[in-house]
């Protein structure tokens, strides 16, 4: 399907960049890139998070980011919460699983993201 931005961030170019990296080499990719995501900017100093996702319904998600990531950590956050929307769509729940595999998934695919 799609995805968008909304929010205050002067990067959100790197939300189209990691969306469209995890729908190329991500393992799930043709399941990913059906479901609508918003990428939504704002200020998660209070919160103490980088980012989270929520499910809106069957085929879309709102994933919220801070608004003011070093790049590392933008596009690592970004990933993260792309597999949660993956560990959704399977319906994995149990917290520590879904945990280890996106900081798993976070590392792997910036890693290699950089290497090409």
């Amino acid at each position: 399907m799609t995805i968008c931005t909304s929010g205050d961030n002067n990067s959100n170019h790197i939300a189209f960049e990691a969306y469209k990296y995890f729908i190329e080499h991500g393992t799930h990719k043709h399941i990913f890139k059906e479901k609508e995501i918003e990428v939504h900017y704002c200020d998660l100093t209070d919160d103490n998070v980088f980012g989270w996702c929520e499910q809106c319904d069957d085929d879309s998600w709102l994933v919220t980011i801070h608004n003011d990531l070093a790049i590392t950590e933008h596009y690592k956050t970004l990933f993260h919460e792309f597999q949660h929307i993956i560990q959704d769509i399977y319906g994995i729940k149990c917290e520590e699983v879904r945990e280890n595999e996106a900081y798993h998934i976070e590392s792997v695919m910036y890693r290699e993201m950089c290497a090409t």
